[in-house]
């Protein structure tokens, strides 16, 4: 009897060290964008996760996190369009509960290779912008015409406003805002979406004179 209590207190006495260790082994992912968010979903539209002051957590540049995991490696969780985000377990050793897109954190920084699969091109020489709460300013990051970049948002028609994108500048994933004007999609031809709006226009004012016509014809019949 007294050897199984002295054992049973030995296995008490262990199990923290064991948790402890499986804790410290978890493997450690960094962040590689030059900033980016924890999201409360995995989505790009769920709400970010905030601090105690309310305010979004940043992830920089460099930033340790550690993911969830099971026996088959990290656990994935797909959006709505099939983009892949990872569920955050700490940030710089401090407990977060949210998710990060998968492609802005690496294991190692000296392996980055993985980076979005880019879907636009911007069409003139422009600054890469950051926002502050409504405030568009322009960052000193020049990228040039041609420079292929990730609408993580999507893209709609409305050239007026900003996109968000993902970008790669040097050995980092830039992650900011451009002009929708200077930002061409790939698979949509600005020729074709101008033709469009022309025919649609043309469209509206016949129809608004045969309207017309046919108010005044059922004047005339009415003398």
């Amino acid at each position: 009897m007294r050897k199984i209590l002295l054992l049973f207190c030995l296995l008490i006495f262990c199990l923290p060290n064991v948790n402890y260790v499986s804790a410290k082994n978890k493997k450690e992912w960094i962040c590689i964008a030059n900033y980016c968010y924890i999201y409360s979903e995995p989505s790009f539209t769920s709400a970010k996760v905030v601090d105690e002051n309310s305010d979004p957590i940043i992830v920089k540049h460099k930033d340790i996190l550690i993911l969830e995991e099971s026996e088959n490696g990290l656990n994935t969780y797909l959006d709505s369009e099939g983009q892949i985000f990872y569920a955050v377990l700490s940030m710089e050793g401090v407990e977060i509960n949210g998710y990060i897109f998968s492609d802005f954190v690496t294991e190692d920084i000296s392996k980055i290779e993985t980076y979005p699969t880019f879907n636009a091109t911007l069409k003139s020489d422009t600054y890469l912008f950051e926002v502050n709460g409504e405030e568009f300013s322009e960052t000193e990051t020049l990228l040039e015409s041609g420079t292929r970049v990730y609408l993580y948002e999507g893209f709609d028609n409305d050239v007026n406003g900003y996109n968000a994108v993902a970008v790669k500048v040097g050995n980092t994933l830039q992650y900011g805002y451009v002009l929708k004007s200077d930002v061409s999609p790939d698979g949509i031809n600005p020729a074709i979406i101008y033709a469009i709006t022309i025919a649609l226009a043309c469209i509206g004012i016949i129809m608004a004179f045969l309207f017309m016509k046919n108010k005044k014809n059922k004047k005339k019949m009415s003398h």
